[in-house]
C-alpha cells in the first residue's frame, strides 16, 4: 500500500530531491544525476509560486500517478493471467522488476539531459511532452499485447514515460520553488502521489474484462495532464554554457565509503532491506487473495482502492506524528526499529492470512509502518549526511538509491522464492518479514557522533 513521504526539509537541503516514493514501493524517481543535484543548492532567490501556477502541476501530478501505480500492483497481474495463466507467477516479477531496472539506469541520464536542454520551451517542458507521448504509446501496447513478452515490451515502454515525467515535475519543483514553499508544496504533491492510485485502482476494477480501457484510460488521463503541464508550466530556459557530459562523473557521483561514514552505510542498508520487504509486499496481492479467498479480480480492484484510502489515513497519522514526537524526543533509531518490526508482522499476518478481516488488519497495518519508517529515515539520513562535505545533493541522491535498487531488484527475488517454495505466496510475505527484521537490525549500530556545526548540520545523530 502507499507510503507517505514526510517532505520536509533542513537547512539548504532542497527539498525537491526528497523525492516522492512510489507509493507502492516501486522505483524511486532520481530528478537528476548525484552530480549534478549538488550545483542546485546554490541557487538565486526565487520568487514564491502561486497557487495559479501550481495548480496545474498539481492536477499533472494526480492524473500521473492515477496511471502510474496501479499497473504495479494490480492491472499487470489480472492482464498477465489473463493471457497466460501457468505462467504467471514466473512472468510477473520479470514484468515488474524489468522496467524497475531501466528507469534505475536511465533517469539519471535524462536528469543530466533535461538539465542541459536549450529549448526555448525551457528545460523540463520538452521532456515532459516526451515522457506524456512515451507512455501512452507504451499503455496502449500493453492493453493490446497479445503475449506476456509483449506486456513486458510495453510496459517497459511506458513505465520509462511515467518516470520521465514525474522525474521532470520534480525537477521543476526544484527550479522554482523558493526555499520556504518546499516543504508545503512538496506536502501537498506527495499527499497526492499517495491519494492518486487510490483512483487508478477503482478505475482499473471498473475494466478488468476490457484490457485496453483497463490501461488506456488511466494512461490517457495522465497525458492530458502531462499535456496541461507542457501548455501552464512557466519553465525555465536554459541560458548557460554547455556543460560537459560525463557518464564517468556521475557513476562516481553514486558511491560513497561506508568505511569513513559507517552511520550513513548503516541507514542505506536499513533501508535497502525494508525496501526489499516492500517491494514483496504488493506483488502477488491479486494472485494471493484470489487463490486463498476466492476473490475475484474486480472484487481485488475494490478492495485495493478501499484499503488505499484507509492505508493514506494510516500512513498520515505514522508520518505525522512520528516526525514529530522523533523532533520532540531527540530520538530516530527507536521509531525506525519499531516500524520495521511493524512490517515484519504485518507481512507474517498476510503470509498466514485466512480471512478477509485478518488480510485488511495486516495491510493496515503495514501502511501505519511504512508512514512512521519513511517519515523518520529520512530525518536520520539528514542527520548522518556528511553536511560537512558540502555535497547534501550528491548524499540525498545516494540515500535514493536505497530504495531504488532494491525495488528494482525485490520482484525477481520474490520470484524465485515462489519457485523455491512451489508457488506458496505465504513463503514471499514470510521471508520479506525476514528483511524488514534485518532493517531494524542495521539500525542499531548506528552511534551518536558529532559533526562541523554548519547551518544544514545536526549537532548529533539522534538515537
Amino acid at each position: 500500500m502507499p507510503s507517505i513521504k514526510d517532505p520536509t526539509t533542513r537547512g539548504t537541503v532542497p527539498a525537491a530531491y526528497l523525492a516522492e516514493e512510489v507509493p507502492t514501493g516501486q522505483p524511486v524517481i532520481l530528478a537528476a544525476g548525484a552530480a549534478e543535484i549538488s550545483e542546485s543548492l546554490a541557487e538565486p532567490k526565487l520568487a514564491r509560486m502561486t497557487v495559479r501556477q501550481l495548480l496545474p502541476i498539481f492536477i499533472t501530478t494526480f492524473t500521473l500517478f492515477v496511471a502510474f501505480i496501479a499497473p504495479i500492483s494490480y492491472s499487470l497481474a489480472v492482464r498477465i493471467a489473463q493471457i497466460d495463466p501457468a505462467v504467471k507467477d514466473a512472468m510477473l516479477p520479470l514484468a515488474i522488476g524489468i522496467p524497475g531496472l531501466v528507469v534505475v539506469l536511465f533517469n539519471p541520464l535524462v536528469g543530466m539531459l533535461s538539465d542541459r536542454t536549450k529549448s526555448r520551451f525551457g528545460r523540463r517542458r520538452p521532456w515532459m511532452l516526451a515522457g506524456s507521448v512515451v507512455s501512452i504509446v507504451g499503455a496502449v501496447f500493453v492493453g493490446v499485447a497479445p503475449s506476456v513478452t509483449a506486456i513486458i515490451v510495453g510496459w517497459c515502454i511506458a513505465f520509462v514515460g511515467y518516470s520521465v515525467s514525474a522525474s521532470m515535475i520534480t525537477a521543476y519543483f526544484g527550479d522554482r520553488l523558493p526555499e520556504s514553499q518546499r516543504g508545503k508544496v512538496m506536502g501537498i504533491n506527495g499527499a497526492l502521489t499517495n491519494i492518486a492510485p487510490i483512483f487508478g485502482f477503482a478505475l482499473a476494477a471498473a475494466f478488468t474484462t476490457m484490457p485496453v480501457a483497463m490501461f488506456l484510460v488511466p494512461g490517457g488521463l495522465a497525458f492530458l495532464g502531462g499535456l496541461l503541464f507542457v501548455v501552464l508550466a512557466k519553465d525555465q530556459k536554459f541560458t548557460g554554457p554547455a556543460r560537459e557530459f560525463d557518464v564517468k562523473a556521475l557513476l562516481r557521483g553514486f558511491y560513497f565509503n561506508p568505511r569513513k561514514y559507517p552511520n550513513l552505510g548503516w541507514v542505506w542498508l536499513s533501508r535497502a532491506f525494508v525496501f526489499v520487504a516492500l517491494s514483496f509486499l504488493s506483488l502477488y496481492t491479486v494472485y494471493l487473495l484470489s487463490a486463498r479467498l476466492g476473490m475475484s479480480a474486480a472484487e481485488i480492484g475494490a478492495l485495493s482502492a478501499t484499503l488505499g484510502l484507509g492505508g493514506v489515513v494510516c500512513g498520515i497519522v505514522g508520518a505525522v506524528g512520528s516526525g514529530w514526537l522523533s523532533d520532540k524526543l531527540r530520538s530516530r533509531k527507536p521509531f525506525l526499529i519499531v516500524s520495521a518490526l511493524l512490517l515484519a508482522v504485518a507481512m507474517v499476518l498476510i503470509a498466514t492470512a485466512s480471512s478477509l478481516p485478518m488480510y485488511i488488519v495486516a495491510n493496515l497495518l503495514s501502511s501505519l509502518s511504512i508512514g512512521v519508517y519513511g517519515a523518520v529515515d529520512q530525518a536520520l539520513a539528514l542527520d548522518v549526511i556528511p553536511h560537512q562535505e558540502d555535497q547534501n545533493g550528491r548524499y540525498l541522491a545516494i540515500f535514493g538509491l536505497g530504495s531504488a535498487i532494491p525495488q528494482a531488484i525485490g520482484p525477481f527475488f520474490a520470484g524465485i522464492i515462489l519457485a523455491v517454495f512451489g508457488g506458496e505466496y505465504g513463503w514471499v510475505y514470510a521471508i520479506g518479514g525476514v528483511f524488514a527484521v534485518a532493517g531494524a537490525l542495521a539500525i542499531i549500530p548506528i552511534s551518536i557522533g558529532k559533526r562541523a556545526q554548519l547551518q544544514t548540520a545536526s549537532t548529533q545523530v539522534l538515537r
